[in-house]
């Protein structure tokens, strides 16, 4: 009961002292949620979230660039409060979620940051919209092909969608301890990704139709600065990174020391110091 009291003054103060509005948005035939630091008059920063997380993961990152930066943390399709996907969904949907979110709100030139499934989203929808963004930032993007990660990719949906329903029925309070428990993150940050995973919806499971470019493709055709803020590897790993980030024209990459795929969250120092140099030097 007490991880549970100390979720509820973490989540919800977090929201409030930093006059966080939510609010949703109609843009690519579904409504997006999203939470906004809602700091008018500066650059604009789209967060956009891994696989099974949602906005408000990104709270404890966001509050550290939320006195130069408009934030804005939304939740992917399938995800959080956003509509979920349909069987038969095209696979550029999240990109093309993004680009329907970013001219519903009006937005000019926003650096955008994706984690993971966000990573993967961020670069195609740079090859596709080479003029949209002002910087894009990836935190932890696959580069090397994951065999692993593709077997649960292929694996049968009715498997997954039954995880993701097991996730579902779990409550906050057993997940912040799970959490506590097996990473390094810290009770702040496991309160902030608890409850996400009672949201995640299980149609994200479905098979996209369609095939996703190959990421060698899209690399070169993103025009605007890059950073690749990359898990921590041996030398041979950061050398084949390295070759791989070399297809961008202005990319740059960065091993955070010590982090594994979420970067943040296991050395935010290092992390928050390489994204603030980057953003100064736009």
């Amino acid at each position: 009961m007490l991880a549970l009291a100390l979720l509820a003054t973490v989540s919800f103060t977090a929201q409030a002292d930093a006059n966080w509005p939510d609010q949703y948005v109609m843009a690519n035939n579904i409504r997006i949620h999203y939470w906004r630091t809602n700091t008018p008059g500066k650059p604009v920063m789209i967060l956009a979230h891994g696989s099974s997380d949602d906005g408000m993961c990104w709270t404890n990152f966001a509050r550290e660039f939320a006195q130069d930066f408009d934030i804005i943390m939304y939740d992917a399709r399938g995800h959080g409060r956003t509509d979920p996907p349909r069987q038969g969904d095209p696979v550029d949907s999240q990109v093309e979620d993004l680009a329907g979110l970013i001219k519903a709100l009006n937005i000019t030139k926003p650096i955008v940051m994706g984690h993971s499934m966000g990573a993967s989203m961020a670069i195609w929808f740079g090859a596709k919209y080479p003029e949209t963004a002002k910087a894009i930032v990836l935190e932890d993007p696959g580069l090397i092909p994951n065999p692993n990660m593709a077997a649960n990719l292929n694996a049968d949906p009715a498997k997954r969608m039954a995880t993701i329903l097991e996730g579902n029925n779990k409550t906050v309070e057993q997940q912040v301890d799970w959490c506590t428990k097996n990473t390094k993150w810290g009770l702040s940050e496991c309160s902030m990704w608890a409850p996400s995973k009672r949201y995640h919806h299980p149609n994200t499971a479905f098979r996209l139709a369609g095939t996703r470019p190959a990421t060698v493709e899209l690399l070169p055709k993103i025009t605007v600065p890059v950073l690749i803020l990359k898990a921590d590897a041996k030398d041979d790993v950061k050398a084949q990174n390295a070759k791989i980030a070399a297809l961008i024209p202005r990319g740059k990459i960065v091993h955070i020391q010590g982090a594994g795929h979420n970067v943040r969250r296991e050395n935010k120092k290092q992390t928050v110091d390489e994204l603030r140099a980057f953003l100064a030097a736009l």
